[in-house]
């Protein structure tokens, strides 16, 4: 599935669309910081004016926003939960989740550093 979209894309729009591989290296929940390794892929089609996320079970489009002094990634899950990932310019970035299970919130925050592909 990522083979055939990465095709897909390179074949309609090579010049225009950017990877963006992140590594969030420490996060935190209501318990504290922690130290842990998260990896998030993001493939910006600009052309077309799409953006998915690149995962272990495939890619879903992602909303994407930007506006001059970074740019952001929203996700909602199949479950409601809503997922943004934001970079800034020097590609810093931060993961959070805001997620709700058996009626109780479940936050975390990643922190880490993207590379542009």
């Amino acid at each position: 599935m990522f083979s055939f979209l990465i095709l897909l894309l390179a074949s309609t729009s090579a010049l225009a669309t950017t990877t963006y591989t992140c590594k969030f290296d420490s996060f935190s929940d209501d318990k504290g910081k922690h130290s842990g390794d998260l990896l998030l892929t993001f493939l910006l089609d600009e052309d077309a004016d799409k953006a998915y996320i690149i995962g272990n079970n495939g890619s879903n489009e992602v909303a994407h926003i930007y506006r001059g002094d970074g740019r952001s990634f929203v996700e909602i899950s199949a479950t409601g939960n809503v997922m943004v990932t934001t970079i800034s310019p020097d590609l810093k970035a931060v993961h959070s989740r805001n997620s709700v299970m058996l009626g109780q919130i479940i936050p975390s925050q990643y922190y880490g550093e993207c590379v542009v592909q």
